[in-house]
């Protein structure tokens, strides 16, 4: 039984901007309905189990969908897309998307930075470790693509076998290093 400060009803609360991003992130930015992706569309966060039905916040709950998708699943079938003829809707529309697309653009420098960061911190340890100036474009450039793929730390450990044998012309000794270590199942 309620009490006097206490509701039978649930009050429904907004997502955090936060919570709303974490799930657009787990879901790559990606609608899982129509499979569509920011910024081609706008993203909304869906309650799988509708929070009239007893749906709740809980991440599991929570799933991404574009604005077409969430706004047609309430009682319409989900093959049938809504349209925003509204221009005030239209409106909206297009600046959630805005915001959208400047978290996403957000993310992607923040990798990039990252990417770049880990990389010079790694062009010293080898010009430190090897006696050199400097490390070729091509070999900056192997270096930042490999960062998408091998962590910072096993790039270091293969640089440091490199040094230990004496192959220090280049990155090629690192790479196959690396190469022969993937195709161990290693990394």
């Amino acid at each position: 039984m309620p009490t006097d400060h206490q509701s039978s009803t649930r009050i429904r609360r907004s997502l955090s901007v936060r919570t709303r991003f974490d799930v657009f992130k787990r879901d790559n930015f990606q609608c899982r309905y129509c499979g569509r992706r920011s910024p081609e569309v706008v993203l909304e966060v869906d309650h799988v189990v509708p929070f009239c039905e007893g749906g709740d916040d809980d991440p599991i709950n929570l799933t991404t969908s574009c604005w077409e998708c969430n706004s047609g699943k309430a009682g319409v079938p989900l093959e049938t897309i809504t349209t925003a003829e509204d221009p005030n809707d239209r409106a909206i529309l297009l600046l959630e998307r805005e915001r959208q697309l400047r978290e996403y653009n957000a993310v992607l420098k923040e990798i990039r930075l990252r990417k770049e960061t880990q990389g010079q911190e790694l062009v010293n340890y080898w010009c430190e470790n090897t006696g050199t100036d400097y490390l070729p474009q091509r070999d900056w450039t192997w270096l930042l693509r490999q960062l998408d793929y091998v962590p910072a730390e096993v790039i270091r450990q293969a640089m440091l076998v490199a040094i230990n044998r004496g192959a220090i012309k280049g990155v090629r000794y690192v790479a196959a290093c690396l190469r022969n270590w993937r195709d161990r199942g290693e990394i």
